[in-house]
């Protein structure tokens, strides 16, 4: 094992044995290799649809003998990690040999999460430095824009496809939120990091592959949309939630208008329904973010963009509320700093 940081990395498997098998390959050739890979075997028909077991003894299979979605999945490995670090990286994911060592060397006690740079197969950028919205609404920072170079910074959030968290910091949030089942777990895992008192870097010399499209049917958009209300019911405090509630309802209705442009308001109805029917677990989970709290509003909204900078969004009138955003957020942190909040 390298000096340094041990590192316990974690590849959820779900559908592409051959690919996970890659992804592992990938970290096992680091130049500073994980002191264990842990595969959580999520796939229909058993460990890794039966294939030869991993021959180096650094990796370990888990099987849950169910599809356990893909943040308690990661929960379980985490837990059983004998690492410092934990390193979540997608089974489509690939990572440069030097990953992990570029990452290692960002860490600073103030710092809970890294993210890498995420490149699509053609070199341009898939994801990274992800906004975050006021709203909740997270998308891939510069998206198909040029690969980018330089050192390590403070961001908002980071892509999940690439993600090195601190153990013990993760354990003490609660990992990943447990009723997710998968997607925008990286967005909400960054910002209770933030609320907790802790820094989110992206490292754009640090670097993993991803054979990437967005397009996986309308199914994910119920899961984008229920994870999105439940992040920002449960991490802003009472008073931001008043300030920010023409935003957010604005922010809704445009969600309402994209849905039935593009055919998957059966999926948003089904995502308000979900947040109705889990209103006591969302108040018990709020209840523990909340409590964990270490940081004003104020000064974890400070990274978060008021502007949808984002094809996802790309009705006229996104583009000409802009500036109207950028004041009323600038009013909302404003008064939130006044309060103390």
């Amino acid at each position: 094992m390298a000096p340094g940081p041990s590192v316990t990395a974690v590849v959820v498997s779900y559908a592409d044995p051959d690919a996970t098998r890659t992804a592992v390959s990938s970290l096992l050739e680091q130049s500073h290799p994980p002191r264990e890979v842990l595969v959580v075997d999520n796939g229909p028909g058993g460990p890794l649809a039966h294939g030869a077991p991993f021959a180096d003894g650094r990796v370990r299979l888990i099987d849950p003998q169910e599809n356990l979605g893909y943040t308690a999945a990661a929960n379980l490995a985490a837990s059983q990690a004998l690492g410092e670090w934990v390193f979540f990286l997608n089974p489509d994911a690939v990572a440069d040999p030097g990953c992990l060592a570029e990452l290692l060397g960002s860490i600073a006690p103030e710092v809970a999460v890294l993210g890498a740079q995420v490149l699509l197969p053609d070199g341009r950028t898939n994801a990274g430095d992800n906004p975050l919205h006021l709203t909740g609404i997270s998308w891939a920072g510069r998206y198909e824009e040029p690969r980018e170079a330089g050192p390590a910074r403070s961001v908002a959030a980071v892509s999940g496809a690439a993600l090195l968290v601190r153990a013990d910091i993760f354990a003490g949030l609660g990992g990943l939120c447990r009723r997710f089942f998968l997607y925008q777990d990286d967005a909400d895992l960054c910002w209770r990091a933030r609320l907790a008192g802790f820094e989110v870097r992206f490292c754009p010399n640090a670097v993993v592959w991803h054979d990437y499209e967005f397009g996986k049917g309308t199914e994910k958009w119920y899961w984008l949309e229920r994870n999105r209300l439940w992040s920002v019911l449960s991490n802003y405090s009472a008073p931001a939630l008043w300030l920010l509630a023409p935003m957010l309802w604005a922010g809704e209705l445009a969600v309402v208008a994209l849905a039935l442009r593009q055919g998957w308001g059966r999926e948003l109805l089904r995502a308000w329904g979900s947040v109705a029917r889990s209103w006591s677990d969302l108040r018990r989970w709020r209840s523990e973010v909340q409590g964990s709290r270490r940081a004003p509003d104020s000064a974890v909204m400070a990274p978060m963009v008021t502007r949808f900078s984002t094809g996802l969004l790309d009705a006229p009138l996104v583009g000409r509320v802009g500036p109207l955003l950028d004041r009323y957020g600038a009013v909302v942190r404003a008064i939130l700093r006044r309060l103390g909040r």
